[in-house]
């Protein structure tokens, strides 16, 4: 009845036997990875929704859908990523940074949220891959929201920026109360020195 179910045209019928068939002991990667190359990308979310709840291994499935051309499934793999210690995970991360238009705030958020607890190697895997690159409206967004090491220097180079406009700066300036450490108060200091 459940593989029944899963061969439905009904996208909330196939969701339902997929989270039943994921907890057959020995289907469950069977059916993950069915849900990960399924053309519906509600399904592809489902199905990396549902790893990471039975504890399986995301790393292998993320880099499998790193350049999904839906933003809802990369904005799951991004929120499969957070506090996942995998070596894999910080290139992982850069990649599906990369993939931010500037335009969606809850890929943003989503970006965001995979930061915790590993604010500098994520983002400091981001950097490597942009290079000097970063400035751009999406990377600008990156380095609002980040909370790494080098994240205060950036800022200070945005509100400095002579292509800045003065309505976007108070977003810069709030975003820098977010910052700690003796980072954030080089980077002040710098602020203050150059008058901004």
């Amino acid at each position: 009845t459940l593989a029944k179910l899963w061969q439905s045209d009904d996208p909330r019928l196939r969701a339902r036997a997929l989270h039943l068939l994921a907890r057959i002991d020995g289907l469950e990667k069977k059916y993950i990875g069915a849900a990960i190359g399924d053309d519906n990308p509600d399904i592809r979310v489902t199905g990396l929704r549902i790893a990471r709840e039975r504890g399986i291994d995301v790393i292998p499935l993320v880099k499998q859908l790193v350049g999904d051309p839906s933003a809802a499934v990369r904005r799951e793999c991004a929120i499969a990523l957070r506090h996942n210690e995998s070596p894999a995970a910080p290139a992982l991360w850069a990649k599906l940074a990369q993939q931010h238009d500037g335009n969606d705030r809850w890929y943003l958020e989503a970006l965001g949220l995979a930061l915790d607890r590993q604010q500098d190697k994520f983002f400091g895997a981001w950097l490597e891959a942009v290079g000097s690159e970063w400035d751009t409206l999406a990377g600008r967004d990156i380095v609002w929201r980040s909370r790494s090491k080098k994240t205060p220097d950036l800022l200070v180079k945005i509100l400095l920026d002579e292509k800045t406009g003065e309505a976007d700066k108070p977003r810069y300036i709030r975003a820098l109360d977010f910052q700690s450490g003796p980072e954030k108060e080089a980077a002040l200091i710098k602020l203050l020195s150059a008058g901004g």
